[in-house]
């Protein structure tokens, strides 16, 4: 027993090490940033609404409140409930490496976070990608219904709207039973890799069962992550009145205009679309807002993530060790 007591105690301490080197190292990165970002906003004269802008940051924290909470549901239909402490340090931590220089990285960080809560690996680094198609699927329904027009420039229009729209729509509908049956189609990927040399020392090594979730809480998920984003664009709504004065008819262009960024900065070559978001964004909003205004409005939507997340991450981390899996998964 005394060995075994080791060996965990090792693993949990290994574990801390590693919590706090990645929140250390990707908080570093982020306030390098937002002051990158920030002395290019002191260079726009804006008028600030402080009322707005603590509201803005209010409803920015929500969201990334309800992001973990989709995540958690996500990962209790692969099986692993866990509490909502746990849940919101190993998605905090690990989202927060998305500005490191890899798209892989959210991925390897996710997996080895979850597991000494006994999250299979494999099922919570697929559920990163499963989040992003999903939060990429809900940005841009909300695109393709408020979006300017030129939004997809010249090979835009309306039919490529409604095709983009509907879609993503019909992904986020059929996602459940897409990931009930992930485990029957991998079972067939995985005897094609056994019979090419090449990949045949990756066959086995990821359990079949462990990437089917079930159906109820992928919809909970899907829903609550829909609500994240919808939470986000409330934020850049009341963001804008607090800095451009924007009024009741630019609600629908500003939460379009930023639907529209999230889903080209999320597919774009850049860490979390650093720098791709900003410019779709101020391009589509320049028309109204002027091309200052936009810029400076675009940049600012980046610093208000930046500030939450500070304040957020050390939060994070040393929230929720334990108990690691939730009350109703005990005895």
């Amino acid at each position: 027993m005394t060995g075994s007591d080791d060996s965990i105690g090792e693993r949990q301490r290994s574990g801390t090490a590693v919590r706090w080197a990645l929140g250390l190292a990707t908080a570093a990165m982020i306030v390098w940033l937002a002051v990158r970002y920030w002395d290019d906003l002191r260079q726009i004269d804006l008028q600030v609404d402080a009322v707005g802008l603590l509201a803005a940051v209010v409803v920015s924290m929500i969201a990334t409140w309800c992001l973990a909470l989709g995540w958690r549901e996500l990962i209790g239909g692969y099986g692993t409930p866990l509490a909502q402490g746990p849940a919101l340090r190993i998605w905090m931590l690990s989202q927060a490496t998305r500005y490191l220089p890899t798209g892989l990285a959210p991925v390897v960080a996710r997996a080895g976070l979850a597991a000494p809560s006994g999250v299979n690996r494999a099922a919570a680094g697929v559920s990163v990608i499963v989040e992003t198609a999903t939060l990429v699927g809900w940005s841009a329904v909300f695109a393709a219904l408020w979006a300017p027009a030129d939004w997809l420039g010249t090979a835009g229009g309306w039919l490529a709207r409604v095709v983009i729209g509907v879609g993503a729509a019909a992904g986020l509908v059929t996602l459940p039973w897409t990931l009930a049956g992930a485990g029957g189609w991998w079972r067939r990927i995985d005897g094609l890799m056994r019979r090419a040399a090449v990949l045949r020392w990756l066959s086995g090594r990821v359990p079949p069962d462990a990437l089917s979730a079930e159906r109820p809480a992928v919809w909970r998920a899907v829903f609550i992550y829909g609500l994240a984003v919808a939470q986000r664009l409330m934020a850049a709504a009341i963001l804008a009145a607090a800095l451009l004065a924007a009024g009741v008819d630019d609600i629908w262009l500003i939460a379009g205009a930023t639907a529209a960024g999230i889903v080209i900065g999320m597919v774009g070559i850049t860490p979390a679309g650093l720098g791709v978001r900003e410019v779709v964004v101020a391009a589509l909003l320049a028309e109204r807002f002027g091309v200052g205004d936009a810029a400076a409005f675009a940049i600012a939507v980046r610093v208000l993530e930046f500030a939450h997340e500070l304040v957020l991450l050390p939060l994070a981390a040393m929230s929720g060790r334990k108990p690691a899996v939730a009350d109703d998964n005990v005895g």
